[in-house]
């Protein structure tokens, strides 16, 4: 098996690769709970089931879920998946002392919440709306927009209160469906989670792009009283990918040329 699709859904055409594959049996391990010979640990992952970064397919299983697996393979660590609505699957990271969630914003609000492990990397986020519609590139614009959607219990959503924009708050998997059937006139999201998403989808309409207003540094981050996580073991696992080319070619399976 490899994560690459046969073209029906949403191929992406990239071959095959030697890392995908481990990727996936290692990927496979987490969805069913199979502990390696010899973990002393199993580490809770909480996550949303959304397309771009932590999908429960194995065929594109997401660009975190798939720097996880390397992550996790390199440093021997046992873990196990929970797929939750992304509200609850911070709580339960919160709660459990075993308790991992990816990918978090680091923001001001929940410095103080979790331990934070490692930084993958940032995201601009912006108003993106369909081609031939209003481009939106102030907050003061999409107040006057009613039907702004934007992931629910994100940092994004935080924003667009702070700002008293008018908005409709889903999950990752209906914010691409919505703005398709125009049941929301934009949404408040990053430009390179919008592209993946779309094109898997296989929407045909074009997207337009407002300026950037905010940018997101995306990490890896555990429950604040985590006595089985070493950040700095993480950090340099991280080096390691990126050093060896293993993170830019997952990084450019599911970004690059969009």
């Amino acid at each position: 098996m490899a994560l690459v699709s046969d073209g029906k859904n949403g191929c992406l055409g990239c071959k095959p690769k030697k890392h995908r594959r481990a990727s996936l049996l290692l990927l496979l391990a987490i969805f069913f709970g199979q502990v390696p010979v010899g973990a002393a640990t199993e580490l809770h992952f909480y996550l949303e089931d959304e397309p771009i970064y932590t999908s429960r397919s194995p065929d594109q299983p997401g660009f975190l879920n798939e720097i996880v697996a390397a992550l996790i393979d390199d440093l021997s660590i046992a873990a196990k998946a929970h797929y939750l609505p992304w509200k609850r699957a911070q709580m339960m990271a919160q709660k459990d002392p075993l308790g991992v969630i990816f990918p978090l914003a680091r923001t001001a609000s929940r410095e103080p919440v979790y331990l934070w492990v490692c930084k993958i990397f940032d995201v601009p986020v912006m108003f993106i709306s369909l081609e031939g519609d209003k481009v939106l590139n102030s907050y003061a614009e999409a107040a006057l927009h009613r039907g702004i959607g934007v992931v629910r219990g994100t940092p994004q959503e935080e924003k667009l209160l702070e700002q008293n924009v008018p908005h409709v708050a889903l999950t990752g998997e209906e914010l691409y469906q919505a703005l398709h059937r125009r049941d929301v006139t934009a949404i408040f999201t990053a430009s390179s989670e919008a592209l993946y998403g779309w094109k898997t989808a296989g929407f045909e309409e074009k997207l337009q792009f407002g300026k950037i207003l905010m940018t997101l540094p995306l990490w890896i981050a555990a429950n604040k009283n985590s006595t089985h996580i070493e950040p700095l073991r993480w950090r340099k696992s991280l080096e390691r990918l990126k050093g060896n080319g293993k993170y830019q070619k997952i990084f450019s399976h599911y970004f690059a040329n969009k």
